[in-house]
């Protein structure tokens, strides 16, 4: 009977463990006969491995492609590469154990965010002479930090496969089309932004590092959404039936700097009753209202609270949402730099629940 598949079989299948065998270069050619859309003058650009996302995920997997001798295009569909920790800027979730068993390449990036504060801010003496400083002093990781400083790290790691021709970055390119064979994806075709033009990208290897999984769809691949069964994957702690719209809500993140003494206070948006009120249809039950200091916890799934206090927490007397995720800091810096605290808010309530 055949196995059916599931995230596992299809990694074990042979799809991530292939041996790469690369093309000559970046090479780029102008072409009338574009293999996807019909005829257009288009550029075409052959490489050893594409890899469509340029979010922290897809910039880890070009610098192991890159570090292993491969020429590699990188596309993003932004203007800034780092997806998470860029873009969107949010402070990575990190494990307890991260200072001594991090991965080099991501151990290397840390290292590379905490020099760019030492060498460009005016930091206390306390804080430049921190071998473990964190920029933002959050509680959700050891590198809390500006999403500048995250992008400029990147940079740095990528800049030498740039200026050697061996990396090539396509920002604001989105594709939307692609061309496969059998199983294979040959090309995609990639819509410019900037400008409306557009780019076909040509590689033996197409690693899908987009934040939707946009090459699932255009190359009509087969994947599974949600919660697989125990029947699928075989895992005793999955559940007994399938759960394909079981998925996390998505989060809409934004920085607030906390200003002592002023009120910014703006006008009732709309429909501003029904979210103050909203209680989220969930089973088992959330703890009262969305918009609160109550949640869930995601382990026990029993009703806690945290305080959200700016000035306690900058004191370090206690530990709340203020802090969880700020990414600045201003006891680190020189009472004459000007500036003040600034959060990240990614909090279970501004989780978007009714999409």
């Amino acid at each position: 009977m055949p196995q059916p598949w599931s995230r596992r079989n299809f990694l074990q299948s042979g799809i991530g463990t292939a041996a790469l065998t690369g093309m000559a270069g970046v090479a780029a050619s102008e072409s009338e006969d574009d293999p996807i859309a019909g005829k257009r003058t288009e550029k075409e650009l052959e490489t050893s491995i594409a890899v469509i996302g340029g979010g922290l995920g897809g910039c880890a997997a070009a610098l192991a492609a890159l570090k292993a001798g491969f020429n590699v295009v990188l596309t993003e569909e932004t203007d800034w590469l780092g997806g998470q920790v860029t873009s969107q800027a949010v402070p990575p979730d990190e494990h307890p154990w991260i200072e001594s068993i991090a991965n080099p390449s991501y151990a290397e990036f840390r290292k590379r965010i905490r020099d760019y504060y030492k060498r460009n801010y005016p930091l206390t003496h306390e804080a430049l002479t921190d071998l473990f400083l964190n920029p933002g002093r959050g509680n959700v990781s050891n590198v809390c930090c500006e999403p500048r400083a995250a992008l400029a790290a990147l940079e740095e790691m990528l800049a030498p496969y740039r200026a050697n021709g061996q990396l090539r970055v396509l920002l604001e390119h989105v594709p939307v089309g692609a061309q496969t064979e059998g199983d294979e994806i040959r090309a995609v075709r990639l819509e410019d932004r900037a400008n409306g033009g557009e780019k076909i990208i040509h590689a033996p290897y197409f690693l899908d590092a987009t934040e939707l999984g946009d090459l699932l769809d255009l190359a009509k691949v087969e994947h599974v959404t949600g919660a697989e069964s125990q029947g699928q994957t075989g895992e005793k702690h999955a559940p007994e039936k399938a759960a394909p719209d079981n998925m996390q809500a998505i989060t809409w993140c934004f920085p607030v700097e906390y200003r002592h003494g002023e009120d910014h206070t703006i006008n009732r948006p709309d429909r501003y009753d029904f979210w103050r009120n909203y209680v989220p249809p969930l089973s088992p039950p959330w703890p009262g209202r969305l918009l609160s200091k109550s949640y869930t916890h995601p382990i026990t799934l029993e009703p806690i609270s945290r305080p959200i206090d700016p000035i306690r927490e900058g004191k370090n007397e206690v530990s709340g949402f203020w802090r969880y995720r700020r990414i600045r800091y201003a006891g680190y810096y020189e009472p004459s730099f000007p500036g003040h605290d600034i959060s990240l808010i990614n909090w279970p309530m501004n989780d978007y629940m009714e999409g």
